[in-house]
Formats: structure tokens, sequence, C-alpha cells
């Protein structure tokens, strides 16, 4: 549709600065001269290497900070298996930290039994309270 568009917005030009086609007497694009649009470019290829699997090297300084952290190692064992050079071994979180992982859960989510002895406290504490405003009212 577009190199349609193109094509009719073009030939028209051209018959325009030719002074074929009037201003006033507007003719058909058929008539007029078909030019054809055609696009003379073709982009380099990449000069990349998609073949091989890039693995950093962690005793290089050139290599960013971000490709030496665990996180980035558990992901290159994710995508490469074996042939990224991890041990899966480290992969893991050690005692301690699986200790401390632990802890940090029990402080945000407690448990069930605890949300439902808080549930039991609030409601008695809103029973009291509607006690207490029946008294006063009547």
């Amino acid at each position: 549709m577009a190199a349609s568009v193109l094509n009719r917005r073009a030939s028209q030009m051209w018959c325009l600065l030719k002074g074929i086609w009037p201003l006033y007497a507007p003719l058909p694009v058929s008539t007029c001269c078909n030019l054809i649009q055609v696009a003379n470019y073709n982009s380099r290829p990449l000069r990349l290497n998609i073949k091989d699997a890039y693995i950093p090297d962690w005793n290089s300084e050139r290599t960013p900070e971000w490709q030496k952290t665990d996180k980035f190692e558990r992901k290159l064992y994710g995508r490469l298996g074996s042939a990224s050079g991890v041990d899966p071994t480290r992969l893991w979180p050690s005692p301690e930290q699986l200790n401390e992982m632990v802890a940090e859960e029990r402080g945000w989510y407690p448990s069930l039994q605890e949300m439902q002895k808080n549930i039991a406290v609030k409601e008695r504490e809103l029973i009291n309270y509607s006690r207490v405003i029946l008294k006063v009212t009547y």
C-alpha cells in the first residue's frame, strides 16, 4: 500500500514538473508516467561470533564487576550448563546463608498459627470495644 501511494505521488510530481498534468484537470495516474521505487541498500552483515558462547574471564580486570557475581554465574550455568565452566556446587546457598534466609522469612512472614492468634486477639478487642460503646450509649 505504501509503495503504491509513493508511486502515485512520485508520478504526479513528475508530471507536474514536466507540465504534462494541468492543475485544473487531473488525469488518472495510469495515463501519467509510471515510476517504480527500488531500494538499493543492503546492510553489512554483523561481525559477531554467535556460534560460540561468551564466557567471561573472572580473573581479568577488564571484566565488569556484575559478570563476577554469583547471580551471573547462576544465569550462565542455566544457559550453557556444564559448558560454562561454573562449578555447580557453588550455585546453591551455604548452610549459613540458608539459615539467614530462613530467619529473614520468619521475620517477614509469620506462621499460620501466629496469624490465627493475631486474628483471634483482634476479634476479642473488637468485641470488647463494641461492649464498651453499648454500655456508654445506654
